[in-house]
């Protein structure tokens, strides 16, 4: 039977998106423990489990050999077959759309087995490659400035769902002759990641293992709109970077546009950050900025007097259209003085400007170009 989310009855990880008979879903340690279910010495699982990973994750396959035949080539005995060959090895989402911007931004729409709809956006810069993904269908956090929010919580993204939105950008973008390679993820996209941790930790132990995907921890962000309560599994579980989610300098106006700010005020939040953070971490702070409504240069003051004595950065994002008409992006000059305001504390600050605007794979708009496309058919929300 499916999970169902108890507030509403909704569907949180469907019967086709539940990971377990997923290749994609296990990493290393997940895989021995399997298989000393099986029957198999913690020891040799621990190997056999090293040797799938490596085999599986760390080329870009269009098909992953699989089989008994194969595992006997990596030198993995029979008495793991069994377990091994009742796991799914093909991707669990298949590309759906692909929409290129004119920044070369793309937007990259998945397809779940159960038809649920995901979407991922590549972003090629000067020396880097980032891919933004995502880990839910839909958002239950409602924040006033987002797309994905507008939509609720459909349902939880499996491990296996998170991995191949990676594993299929990087062999799409490894056909195309894409450069620079891609080496940075950011969980940006669809969803609030803490809402769906222990997928999302999962997910991480794949991504960074030397043996299969290799991604540099210090190069995986996860944001969060700042479910305070989380922060120490988060940081027990993964040394990827994390970035919170403010947007306003007070409580009023961050309760304004982000509903998670009843249940964990900016002091919570500020303290639950401070308890949380291990040495030598810092935090990546974003601030989405709103024209005349929280870019004056007092607000650049109290925010960062809010930072001051967390070791982090201050990502500005001058907002992208959205679902709220009335928010809007502030003039270049309004964006330049709080910028200079706010460095000028000794904060450092960086500028994120929009890409792939124009195909509705900027921050925020994930999802926001599918509501539209349904409205021009004429299909109800909901349907």
């Amino acid at each position: 039977m499916d999970v169902l989310d108890k507030r509403g009855g909704i569907p949180l990880v469907s019967r086709a998106a539940r990971g377990d008979s997923l290749l994609a879903s296990h990493d290393a340690g997940s895989l021995a423990e399997r298989l000393v279910a099986a029957g198999g010495a913690p020891s040799a699982a621990r190997s056999a489990a090293a040797r799938i990973v490596r085999h599986a994750f760390f080329r870009d396959l269009a098909e992953v050999p699989w089989g008994p035949d194969v595992f006997a080539g990596l030198g993995i005995g029979a008495w793991a077959h069994a377990s091994l060959a009742a796991l799914d090895p093909a991707p669990a989402l298949a590309l759906h759309e692909r929409a290129p911007a004119e920044d070369g931004t793309i937007r990259l729409l998945f397809r779940a087995r159960d038809g649920a709809l995901v979407e991922s956006v590549l972003i090629p810069g000067p020396g880097r490659t980032t891919l933004c993904i995502s880990s839910q269908v839909g958002c239950a956090r409602a924040c006033a400035f987002c797309e994905t929010g507008r939509l609720g919580l459909e349902r939880q993204l499996s491990t296996g769902e998170i991995i191949d939105q990676v594993r299929l950008a990087r062999a799409l973008w490894n056909e195309a002759g894409g450069a620079p390679p891609l080496s940075n993820l950011v969980f940006m996209g669809m969803g609030e990641p803490f809402d769906n941790l222990p997928e999302v930790l999962r997910a991480l132990r794949l991504l960074t293992d030397d043996r299969a995907f290799a991604f540099a921890p210090s190069r995986v962000t996860v944001s969060t709109v700042g479910v305070a309560d989380k922060l120490p599994a988060f940081f027990a579980g993964t040394r990827a970077e994390l970035a919170v989610s403010l947007n306003a300098p007070d409580d009023e106006r961050r309760r304004a546009i982000m509903p998670i700010n009843a249940r964990f005020p900016l002091a919570a939040l500020r303290d639950a950050i401070l308890a949380a953070l291990p040495h030598g971490r810092r935090v990546l702070f974003e601030y989405v900025l709103f024209d005349r409504w929280n870019d004056a240069p007092e607000d650049a003051d109290l925010l960062a007097a809010y930072v001051r004595g967390i070791r982090c950065r201050v990502n500005v994002i001058p907002c992208n259209p959205g679902p709220d008409p009335a928010l809007r992006p502030p003039a270049p000059e309004r964006l330049d003085a709080f910028v200079a305001r706010l460095s000028s504390h000794g904060v450092t600050t960086l500028v994120r400007r929009p890409r792939g605007r124009d195909v509705g794979g900027a921050c925020g708009q994930l999802a926001g170009a599918r509501r539209a496309e349904r409205e021009r058919s004429g299909v109800p929300e909901g349907a």
